[in-house]
């Protein structure tokens, strides 16, 4: 023995202590080996299970969808979705306006196929951590119910953050949930929508009227000086403003095209009863003339932002008999879907639909 080692040894207080100390060690390591021992064999064992076992057949008893929604110091927000009478599911805050059906169903079977794929915290204290937290408790999780035609509950749960490798070897994506009502918390596998906006559950596009269908764009129709463009063929790739009068020069073909593809390319961002909204008689109306015989008519109101418009469609009056039978299918169709209903379109379109004639047109040389 060193002298050092050997006055320690005969020093009995220290001599014991240097023993406890090494015990002490002993066991601490033996506990981390334990620990980490239990936490991969739990990751071993845990198979991932259905969150809601039987779920996926229970799917069609589905009869509405409530999605809460936080708004912090604001409380919270209700999306409600409903299935009508006729199985259609639609947005009765809304006005009763249908909703994406092909979201719904993919809301509705991706819950049926979600995974608890990993166990995570069970300790309420921990919620909020995950994005857990109930949204009534100024949390930041979003609650997804499931109502049958009894408005009985058969399936809910709290959605939460979306960790940060989201997605896993086979491309599904993974996020943090709990079922509502318990503490117990998931990494959770799968794929389903979940929109936060009600108008994102809206089929948005306004008239699903193709370019090439266009044939003419008449612009404050009804008016002493309306501002009209066309062309003769769906194969000609430019309008022209056909209703010059003398000394009037068009701005050229990118200006009118730029009108015509408005017009394919539009969407709404809003959607309301008809009755709600009042249109005067002196509102500034655009018609859109099909090549299959059809007269689209858009009446717009409001100001600033908020422009809403109603559209009528019928068939064109001029239209040969061959073709009246086939557009007669078509006016039915579109007034199935548009009547009754108004619009909020977006201000840069109803800047483009609004623009006067003397707009379109200037003095000097004709455009190239």
């Amino acid at each position: 023995m060193s002298q050092r080692f050997e006055a320690m040894w005969k020093n009995k207080p220290l001599r014991h202590l240097s023993l406890l100390a090494g015990v002490t060690a002993v066991a601490v390591i033996g506990a981390l080996i334990a620990v980490t021992h239990d936490v991969r064999d739990v990751r071993t064992q845990f198979v991932p299970v259905k969150l809601f076992a039987g779920l996926d057949t229970k799917l069609d008893r589905a009869s509405e969808i409530v999605v809460t929604l936080p708004r912090g110091m604001q409380g919270v927000d209700r999306l409600v979705i409903d299935r009508s009478p006729d199985g259609r599911w639609v947005l009765p805050g809304h006005g009763g306006y249908p909703a994406r059906q092909d979201m719904v169903k993919n809301l509705l079977t991706g819950l049926g196929a979600l995974e608890a794929y990993e166990p995570r915290t069970a300790r309420a204290e921990w919620h909020r951590n995950l994005g857990l937290l109930a949204p009534e408790d100024l949390g930041s999780a979003t609650r997804v119910e499931i109502f049958d035609d009894k408005k009985k509950r058969f399936a809910a749960m709290l959605v939460g953050k979306i960790p940060e490798e989201s997605v896993d070897v086979q491309g599904q994506g993974m996020i943090y949930v709990r079922r509502d009502g318990e503490d117990q918390t998931w990494l959770a596998r799968g794929r389903f929508p979940l929109a936060k906006v009600a108008t994102d559950w809206l089929d948005t596009d306004f008239l699903t009227l193709p370019k090439d269908r266009i044939e003419r764009v008449t612009l404050w129709s009804g008016s002493a000086h309306p501002a009209i463009i066309s062309r003769a063929s769906p194969d000609d790739p430019n309008f022209a403003l056909e209703n010059l009068a003398p000394g009037e020069i068009s701005r050229g073909a990118p200006v009118m095209n730029g009108i015509a593809n408005a017009i394919a390319e539009a969407s709404f961002e809003d959607v309301a009863p008809e009755a709600t909204i009042r249109f005067p008689e002196n509102s500034p109306r655009v018609v859109i003339s099909s090549f299959d015989g059809l007269d689209y008519t858009i009446v717009m109101t409001g100001s600033g932002t908020a422009i809403w418009a109603k559209v009528s469609v019928d068939m064109a009056p001029d239209l040969s008999t061959d073709k009246q039978a086939a557009a007669r299918e078509l006016v039915a169709q579109s007034q199935a879907r548009f009547k009754g209903w108004v619009y909020q379109i977006p201000s840069e379109l109803s800047g483009i639909l609004m623009q006067t004639k003397d707009v379109l047109t200037h003095e000097g040389a004709p455009a190239l």
